[in-house]
């Protein structure tokens, strides 16, 4: 099997590792909007049959049936982060490359880049993925690695991560989740330069209500509609949502998760809460700053984590957004802005709240590596280690 390309990408809380399998596998699965494909000189693209998909030299995919402009084409695709990788992989000289009928291209290119030939002197139609994509680079890294995970014993890098004495490979895990932390607070400062805290609390919030696959459109909203102007009592759900009907991605989205729901949900806590950012600041900044030892669930006894969420929940947001959304929303956004704003010093609660929505896969891995027991339950710190190894996909 080939070796794969990667790249280091900036994502919302800090860079990650996106592989181009991933970006294969985009194709192969059509996991992208298909019908508003159209390759860069402007003409309709249609997938009949996205091809055999090829781990050993040659094209990414072979023998593809696709439709162009109208007209059948069956041929190889090949599949790059950015046109310029064409020729970077010499592939304009190698015959192996002659009948590639499309290059897929993560990123749009600049006219200063040179058009793809095969040895045979055709210039492969491009299609550009990135505006077709129905989520985030981060989310589909993401998606990936939760993959991996269900794979752990056939991983060579996992295996020797097991390998490791315990002390190691916990130390590893919390190192992790540290880095992820400091992310997560610089990027809440950045937020903090350019909007009050009132305002990155309500996009902040929106955003993590939208989930990976419609945090943008959220982020959008938000951006239009400040805090103020969002809980107008005449502006509803089904009208906010009508509003960017374009520019939500729905397919596949369990109805919990549909993003209607979540804006019904928020527009209850404004109707209840106007002023849950000051709610929120003024409770956070009543925290004891406390150092991370002993285990989580040590640390939520001590400092009485159970009752804290239930404070939040209910003299912040009405108990109108479900538990695990909450702790995603408190994990992703809340205290790391509170951090930054300096309301309060919140690594260590940060570390041993309760893990919001997260995959079965990551509960496994923890137990499967030792770092999580009855005496140490899995945690937003473990969480958030463990995926950045798995993004990281190294030691």
């Amino acid at each position: 099997m080939i070796a794969c390309a990667v790249q280091e990408i900036q994502g919302w809380y800090g860079p990650f590792t996106l592989s181009e399998r991933v970006i294969q596998k985009v194709w192969l699965r059509q996991d992208f909007v298909v019908a508003e494909a159209k390759t860069e000189s402007g003409l309709r693209l249609e997938v009949i049959d996205s091809g055999r998909w090829n781990l050993q030299e040659g094209p990414d995919f072979k023998g593809a049936r696709l439709r162009i402009a109208g007209r059948e084409v069956v041929g190889d695709v090949e599949i790059h982060f950015n046109a310029a990788d064409w020729r970077l992989h010499d592939h304009q000289s190698n015959p192996n490359f002659d009948q590639v009928v499309l290059h897929v291209v993560l990123y749009s290119s600049d006219d200063a880049t040179p058009a793809a030939r095969t040895v045979g002197g055709h210039t492969p139609e491009v299609l550009v993925l990135l505006p077709l994509l129905e989520r985030d680079l981060e989310s589909l890294a993401m998606d990936e690695a939760l993959r991996d995970m269900e794979q752990i014993d056939d991983l060579e890098w996992m295996v020797e991560f097991l390998a490791l004495p315990f002390v190691e490979r916990k130390q590893r895990i919390q190192q992790e989740a540290q880095k992820r932390w400091q992310h997560k607070v610089d990027f809440a400062r950045k937020r903090l330069q350019s909007a009050s805290w009132t305002e990155v609390c309500h996009q902040m919030c929106l955003e993590v209500l939208g989930y990976a696959r419609n945090r943008a459109p959220m982020a959008r909203l938000a951006l239009q509609y400040p805090l103020s102007e969002f809980a107008k009592s005449e502006r509803t759900a089904e009208a906010l949502f009508e509003g960017f009907a374009e520019d939500w991605r729905l397919s596949g989205l369990r109805p919990a998760n549909h993003p209607r729901l979540r804006l019904q949900q928020y527009l209850e806590v404004l109707e209840q809460q106007p002023d849950w950012p000051e709610r929120l600041a003024e409770l956070l900044k009543e925290l004891a700053p406390v150092i991370v030892e002993g285990s989580s669930r040590a640390f939520r006894q001590e400092h009485a984590l159970a009752k804290l969420q239930q404070v939040i929940s209910k003299n912040v947001f009405s108990d109108e957004i479900p538990m695990g959304k909450l702790n995603t929303l408190i994990c992703d956004a809340l205290l790391p802005l509170a951090t930054a704003a300096g309301h309060c010093e919140g690594r260590a609660y940060w570390l041993h709240w309760y893990p919001g929505d997260a995959p079965d896969a990551l509960r496994r891995f923890l137990k499967h590596a030792q770092i999580t027991d009855f005496h140490n339950p899995q945690s937003n710190g473990s969480n958030q280690g463990a995926l950045a190894l798995f993004l990281r996909r190294s030691l």
